[in-house]
């Protein structure tokens, strides 16, 4: 289903008949009013914001059609956790089911500066997205999977997908996108996790979109006391991909790792921007993105560290590496470091971009490989930093599995990885 109105021309009566299509109750009809209000009073970026300088939105495409996708999430939990009082259902039927739970957490957060725009138009026209929620004291011991899969490449779709979990929970998920090749279309997803004191996420996002998608969206994950938090992000679709990743380390003794793949090839960019906010003490986030980038391929990464005045004893780290396997393929990591206290265990950053090393290619050859197949094992070796540190089986997979479009087989990779 698709609204008449082109995403170009949005406005609040469009707004409005989001909510009168699906009957919505007033409270959700005021809280996409309002966060309309603030999408249309942001400025669009201009590209002279340092996050905006390497990627424009001149060729966005935004005459095109408003999709409704409903309850297209495919989702599926075992009884016995939903007599637990799991929810884990598409955004629409969680609303629908349990209209308190949802009002509890839905828009309430902001976002990045960067992607306020953005943020606030998805939470404003928001017509599908997931909402999974984990009483506290509830392990989940298998991996939740939820799949969308656009049919049609030339349409707008701003899903919003919500994550809670309750104290001392436990939850592993894989959400996955994917859409077909050939047309232009426009991606806008956000993302937001609520790891609250105690709680265990693993959340990992698999992105897969057509060729000629833009893919401009943002995640927040907010870590609670004693939280432990583990983000994976697999870029491996889309035409251009411009993402805003903000992590607030807000509970004391909270934990965050966030793992990047990028896979990239022809003419895609990927533009990554991560602010990693340390406000409470004894607080340890890391961060680790690699890229492999082919033909005329490019990469941007602005990566800031902000510890702030009240986070003692904290421990971050952040590392950005790029592998340019073509003489016309580009990476810009940028990492910076804002540390406004002098009680601190560890702050640093890595950041390295290059061709593979001739010497390494040299003796893989030697070890009887032909070139391209020398090529792809360094490859799969290179990745195997991120893939060695994804702990579930199913996400491991499947991340392996939509590497092989681009890298070859992945069969020495899974072999290492078990």
């Amino acid at each position: 289903m698709t609204l008449q109105a082109p995403v170009a021309a949005l406005d609040a009566a469009t707004i409005a008949r989001i909510s009168d299509d699906h009957d919505e109750p007033d409270w959700l009809r005021v809280l996409r009013a309002s966060w309309w209000e603030r999408a249309a009073s942001t400025p669009w970026p201009t590209g002279q914001e340092e996050e905006w300088r390497r990627t424009s939105l001149d060729k966005l495409p935004r005459d095109l059609e408003l999709l409704d996708l409903g309850g297209g999430v495919h989702c599926a939990l075992e009884d016995e956790y939903a007599a637990a009082g799991v929810v884990f259902s598409d955004l629409r039927t969680a609303l629908r089911e349990h209209p308190d739970l949802v009002r509890r957490y839905l828009g309430a957060e902001g976002s990045l500066d960067s992607h306020a725009q953005f943020w606030a138009l998805a939470q404003a026209a928001w017509t599908g997205g997931l909402f999974l929620y984990v009483p506290a004291g509830v392990e989940i011991d298998r991996t939740l999977v939820a799949r969308s899969a656009l049919a049609r490449a030339e349409v707008a779709y701003f899903p919003l997908s919500l994550i809670i979990a309750e104290r001392d929970s436990s939850v592993t998920l894989l959400e996955e996108v994917v859409s077909p090749d050939g047309g232009a279309g426009w991606f806008g997803g956000i993302v937001e996790v609520h790891a609250l004191d105690g709680a265990r996420v693993r959340y990992a996002n698999l992105q897969r979109l057509g060729d000629r998608t833009w893919n401009i969206g943002a995640q927040r994950v907010v870590v609670g006391q004693d939280a432990n938090v583990t983000t994976l992000n697999a870029e491996v679709g889309s035409r251009v991909t411009k993402v805003g990743l903000d992590v607030q380390m807000s509970g004391k003794g909270g934990t965050s790792r966030l793992l990047g793949i990028l896979a990239a090839g022809e003419d895609q960019q990927i533009d990554i921007n991560s602010v990693q906010n340390l406000s409470a003490s004894h607080t340890t986030s890391d961060l680790l993105y690699l890229s492999a980038l082919y033909d005329r391929a490019k990469a941007s990464f602005y990566g800031v560290i902000k510890i702030q005045p009240e986070a003692r004893a904290t421990s971050s780290y952040q590392e950005c590496r790029n592998l340019l396997l073509s003489t016309e393929a580009g990476a810009s990591p940028i990492p910076v470091l804002e540390i406004m206290n002098n009680d601190i265990i560890r702050c640093g950053h890595g950041a390295t971009a290059g061709a593979i090393d001739p010497v390494m290619l040299f003796y893989a050859q030697s070890r009887g490989l032909d070139p391209d197949d020398a090529e792809r094992m360094i490859v799969r070796g290179f990745f195997e930093q991120v893939v060695s540190k994804i702990e579930d089986e199913t996400i491991r997979e499947r991340v392996l599995e939509a590497l092989v479009s681009r890298i070859g087989s992945s069969e020495l990779l899974a072999g290492e990885a078990a």
